[in-house]
Formats: C-alpha cells, sequence, structure tokens
C-alpha cells in the first residue's frame, strides 16, 4: 500500500514517523521522502496539509493486550490520541495524531476490505499486487 501525505515541516514528521511510529526512512529528495513499515510505503512532501484529513491509514496488532500496551506506551510519551481501546464498548481500536492531525489507526480486529485484507498486517498476509488499494474514511 503506498500512501502520500502533505506536511508543513518535513523533519518533524520524518521524526514522527520513525521515532514514535517505527517507519524506516529509506531516502528522500529535496522536498518529498520515503518512509517504509510493513506493507506500507509512505511518501511525505511540503505542502499544506488538510485543516480536518478525512482518510485514515494503520495496521493491524496480534492481541488486545498488545493494542493496550500501545496505547499506554504512546500517553506515556504524551502523544496526541483518540480514546483507549475499550472492549466492553467495541472499540478495538485507537487513532494516534501526527504532528499535522493526520489520524493512523491501530487496531486489533482486522478491518475488512472487499477484497478481504485488514489493514497493514506486517507481512503476515501479503497483499495481492493486482488490487487497487485506498485508504479508509475515518
Amino acid at each position: 500500500m503506498h500512501i502520500h501525505l502533505a506536511v508543513s515541516d518535513m523533519k518533524t514528521s520524518i521524526d514522527f514517523y520513525t521515532t514514535v511510529l517505527g517507519f524506516f526512512y529509506d531516502h528522500g529528495l529535496k522536498d518529498i521522502a520515503w518512509l517504509t513499515r510493513c506493507n506500507l510505503m509512505l511518501t511525505i512532501s511540503l505542502g499544506t496539509p488538510p485543516s480536518d484529513p478525512q482518510h485514515y491509514f494503520g495496521w493491524v496488532v496480534d492481541s488486545m493486550e498488545e493494542l493496550e500496551e500501545l496505547y499506554e506506551h504512546f500517553y506515556r510519551k504524551r502523544q496526541r490520541l483518540s480514546a483507549a481501546p475499550n472492549p466492553e464498548e467495541g472499540r478495538y481500536y485507537f487513532f494516534i495524531y501526527d504532528p499535522d492531525g493526520y489520524p493512523v489507526v491501530i487496531s486489533y480486529e482486522r478491518m475488512e476490505h472487499p477484497w478481504g485484507r485488514g489493514v497493514c498486517s506486517c507481512g503476515e498476509h501479503p497483499e495481492p499486487e493486482d488490487q487497487n488499494r485506498s485508504v479508509s474514511k475515518p
């Protein structure tokens, strides 16, 4: 899956995606950078981010325990987060927001798409290359 975002500050965004979310800085040019994580490729370029992003991307984790641990980890690191996951309320996910307000979802339950695959699965179930991909709406 490939996602592109316009960001207000390249260094701040690269730092967030690499140090907070574990992306690998692949390479960059003057005003664009390529970052990778699992089977996601994220390109970011200097630009004007939308004031209210309408789409998000993310990945799944292997257990509810892992999801709750990640939420606590990001909370302790003072990251901007949505409400905590809460299985009793049917919330098996949470959002973390990047420096420009883009939401990134981390989920325990797979979010099903028409082609039957969830969000990034970190290589467990490679996505077929001939399928069209799009990000989801929050």
